[in-house]
């Protein structure tokens, strides 16, 4: 019964610290996007490649797309077998409690995110959406001339 107890105290732990991490990354995104405001958007676009999808709105601004996507398989697992003795006044006795087998599980993640510019190019304000923001930390490396420097 102790090992059953611990397991769901480690756990409701793990998910606590789940939830935390999402709210830390949440306002990293904010903050990495809020940088981006007032900047030319030949910066944005050399910051995160030039994969986006250009819109031209009626008053003259701009909004440019890019999407982030990010799929694959957490693996599966089982959690270890716990046997158990104890002695009673008809000798001593063993419980075994097999470990329980999570299956593996797909996941993707998406942050789909804007940028709307005025007529100038200047970066006015920022919008994004999806299940993968918060965990988006921008672009890698990105390539282009002269970006090959040992």
């Amino acid at each position: 019964m102790r090992t059953i107890k611990s397991v769901t105290g480690f756990m409701g732990m793990l998910l606590l610290l789940s939830l935390l991490t999402a709210c830390a990354t949440t306002a990293q995104f904010k903050q990495m996007m809020d940088g981006y405001i007032g900047v030319p958007i030949a910066d944005v676009q050399q910051t995160f490649g030039y994969n986006y999808i250009e819109r031209k709105l009626p008053d003259g601004k701009h909004v440019y797309t890019w999407v982030w996507k990010e799929k694959g398989v957490f693996p599966g697992y089982q959690t270890p077998t716990t046997i158990q003795t104890f002695t009673s006044d008809k000798g001593q006795h063993v419980i075994v409690i097999p470990g329980t087998y999570f299956p593996q599980t797909p996941y993707e993640t998406t942050c789909e995110f804007s940028f709307i510019t005025d007529a100038s190019g200047k970066t006015l304000t920022w919008r994004a959406s999806g299940n993968g923001c918060a965990g988006f930390r921008g672009p890698g490396t990105v390539l282009g001339p002269g970006s090959n420097k040992p």
